[in-house]
C-alpha cells in the first residue's frame, strides 16, 4: 500500500514527506537524519538495507537484509497486536538502529501515522497533552520515566499496545506494568532477527514468563540449550548465544552463554542472580545500578562477584546488602563478592557493557560471608 498521509511529525513540527524525498529538509539531531535518510530510502523503494548491531554482545558489526525480509517482519508484528491503518505511532528508539527502523517500517507499510521524537529518557516530554498517540516500541528506562509520571497514566492506559524491550524489564517496572490495562509486551529480538520474532505479555489476562514465537518461526536448541530460530523470512537458521528453556508456548529466557560464570564447576547465569537481587535493591532502597560477573578466586576458579556503579557507597550499605543477600534462595549463587566501577561503559542503546572493565577501575569493596 501507499503511505495514507503527506507528512510525519517529528520534533514538534511537521516535516512533508515530499521534502524528505527531495533532501530538502534541515536536521536539528543525528535521530532526525537517520529518520530521514531511511524513509527517503524507503519510499523511493530501495532493495536492500544494511544494519548495524548495537555492540552488546561484540564489536558491532553490519548485516543486509532486503526489502521483501523486513517487509514480512513489519507485517507479522502489526498482525499479532492488532494494528489497524490510521492509528497513531510513536517512533521514539533511535532509527539508526533496528528497532528504530522497524517502526519507521511498521508506520510506512500498514499506514500508522508517524510521530518520531529525538530519543529521551521522557518520550511525551515533546509531544502535546492533546497528541494521542496509540502504538509505541520503548526500552525499559523509558517505560519506567512515563509510568512514575502520575499525568501520563491515562494516555497509557489509551493506546493499543506498547512494545518494551532491548534490556531486561526488572521487577519496579513489571509491578508498574500491571497496573495498566492496555497491553504491554515484551520483545524478544535483536538486528540478525529483524527486531523482535517472539513477544511476552507483561499485564492483563495473558500474562505469561514465557516469550511465544510470531507466525513463521520455530525454535529448537543446540547442546548448550541455546536457542535456534528457524524463520520462514530468513534463509539459516540462527544460533543465538541465548540460553533458554524451551515449552509447549515458547521458551523462557535464561541469560547469555557468553556470560556464564564457571564457579567450582557450577555454572551460573548472571541474569538470574541479577534478577533474584532486584529484590534486595529495591527493598533497601539502595538507588545502584549493578550487574552480576566474576573475579578470578584461587578455590572456585571464578568467584560470583556483584559490580556496582560508582565509587561512594557506604559501608551500612554494604552490610544491608550482606544480610539481604543472605536471604537470597539459592545459596550456592549468591555473590561471594563485591566491587565497585566508577562508571560502568554502556552501548549506544543503552544496555550495560559487562565484558570491557579495566583492571584499574575495579575497586573491591568486601568478600561476603557466606550463610
Amino acid at each position: 500500500m501507499s503511505y495514507p498521509f503527506d507528512s510525519i511529525w517529528i520534533n514538534q513540527r511537521k516535516v512533508l514527506l515530499d521534502a524528505i524525498l527531495q533532501g530538502q529538509v534541515n536536521t536539528t539531531s543525528e535521530h532526525e537524519a537517520s529518520t530521514f535518510t531511511f524513509i527517503r530510502a524507503w519510499l523511493k523503494g530501495e532493495d536492500s538495507f544494511t544494519l548495524q548491531t548495537s555492540g552488546s554482545t561484540g564489536p558491532p558489526k553490519n548485516i543486509t537484509f532486503t526489502r521483501n525480509q523486513m517487509q514480512a517482519s513489519a507485517a507479522r508484528t502489526v498482525k499479532a497486536l492488532g494494528l489497524e491503518q490510521g492509528i497513531t505511532s510513536l517512533v521514539c528508539l533511535n532509527t539508526k538502529y533496528i528497532a528504530g527502523k522497524m517502526m519507521l517500517v511498521r508506520a510506512l507499510e500498514h499506514g500508522l501515522k508517524i510521530i518520531a521524537v529525538d530519543p529521551a529518557s521522557d518520550p511525551y516530554q515533546q509531544i502535546s497533552a492533546s497528541q494521542t498517540i496509540d502504538f509505541m516500541a520503548v526500552a525499559p528506562l523509558q517505560l519506567q520515566t512515563l509510568l512514575d509520571n502520575p499525568k501520563y497514566f491515562s494516555r497509557l492506559n489509551s493506546m493499543k499496545a506498547i512494545l518494551v524491550g532491548g534490556a531486561p524489564v526488572n521487577l519496579r517496572l513489571k509491578t508498574a506494568i500491571s497496573s495498566l490495562t492496555c497491553p504491554v509486551l515484551e520483545t524478544y529480538g535483536m538486528t540478525e532477527t529483524l527486531s523482535n520474532i517472539a513477544l511476552k505479555h507483561l499485564n492483563g489476562a495473558m500474562t505469561s514468563v514465557y516469550f511465544t514465537p510470531l507466525p513463521g518461526i520455530t525454535l529448537s536448541h543446540d547442546n548448550r540449550d541455546c536457542l535456534i530460530i528457524h524463520d520462514s523470512i530468513q534463509h539459516e537458521p540462527l544460533i543465538t548465544n541465548d540460553v533458554v528453556e524451551l515449552h509447549e508456548n515458547g521458551f523462557r529466557w535464561l541469560g547469555r552463554a557468553d556470560n556464564v560464570i564457571n564457579s567450582g564447576g557450577l555454572k551460573i547465569y548472571p541474569e538470574k542472580v541479577e534478577s533474584a537481587l532486584e529484590n534486595v535493591f529495591q527493598s533497601l532502597e539502595i538507588p545502584r545500578k549493578y550487574f552480576i560477573g566474576s573475579l578470578p578466586d584461587e578455590r572456585l576458579g571464578e568467584a560470583v562477584t556483584l559490580f556496582i556503579e560508582g565509587s561512594d557507597i557506604s559501608k551500612s550499605d554494604i552490610l544491608r546488602l550482606q544480610k539481604g543477600i543472605d536471604q537470597l534462595p539459592e545459596k550456592l549463587e549468591r555473590p561471594r563478592k563485591a566491587a565497585t566501577i566508577a562508571a560502568f561503559q554502556y552501548t549506544p542503546t543503552g544496555k550495560i557493557i559487562r565484558k570491557r572493565i579495566p583492571e584499574g577501575n575495579i575497586r573491591l569493596i568486601t568478600e561476603f560471608v557466606t550463610h
